[in-house]
């Protein structure tokens, strides 16, 4: 069974036009999907490490990122209508959705991970201690934690 959209275009089989299309717009879908299951994992991390704000900023950047993704596609969905008179698939599609797919299952899997590392930064750790207790408090507890450091040196060294 060969899928030539154009070919399919121009002899008016709309059933099998209207398979190359739903085989595109799935793959659309699954990009979509994927990147709102980014979306979710974000918040869910971003409320684990205790810093998420509701603006519309991060929504946005997801919105320009979901765009940005569908114009890539598109681009590669009309590279695949020119090539259906070699290819019986459209191949470029495929390979933009698995490496758009694989990219928000990279980013998933950050998001997953974070905030649940034994591994601190220090710098982000005493950030964190000078907007909760004042400045003051937390160069108090900094140098209590230098002087503990100096204290293991001297002991090991």
């Amino acid at each position: 069974m060969k899928m030539l959209f154009i070919s399919y275009l121009l002899t008016g089989e709309t059933s099998k036009i209207a398979t190359w299309l739903l085989v595109s717009a799935v793959l659309a879908v699954i990009i979509n999907v994927s990147s709102v299951f980014d979306l979710v994992t974000g918040i869910k991390a971003s409320k684990r490490l205790g810093n998420f704000k509701t603006t519309s900023f991060g929504l946005r950047q997801t919105i320009s990122k979901d765009r940005d993704y569908m114009m890539y596609y598109f681009l590669m969905f009309l590279i695949d209508c020119c090539l259906s008179f070699f290819v019986d698939f459209p191949v470029l599609c495929t390979l933009c959705a698995i490496s758009e797919i694989i990219i928000e299952v990279i980013s998933i899997r950050e998001n997953m991970h974070k905030g649940r590392t034994d591994a601190h930064d220090p710098i982000a750790l005493m950030q964190s201690l000078a907007t909760a207790y004042g400045q003051d408090k937390a160069d108090k507890i900094f140098n209590i934690i230098k002087q503990q450091e100096e204290k293991n040196n001297e002991d090991n060294g």
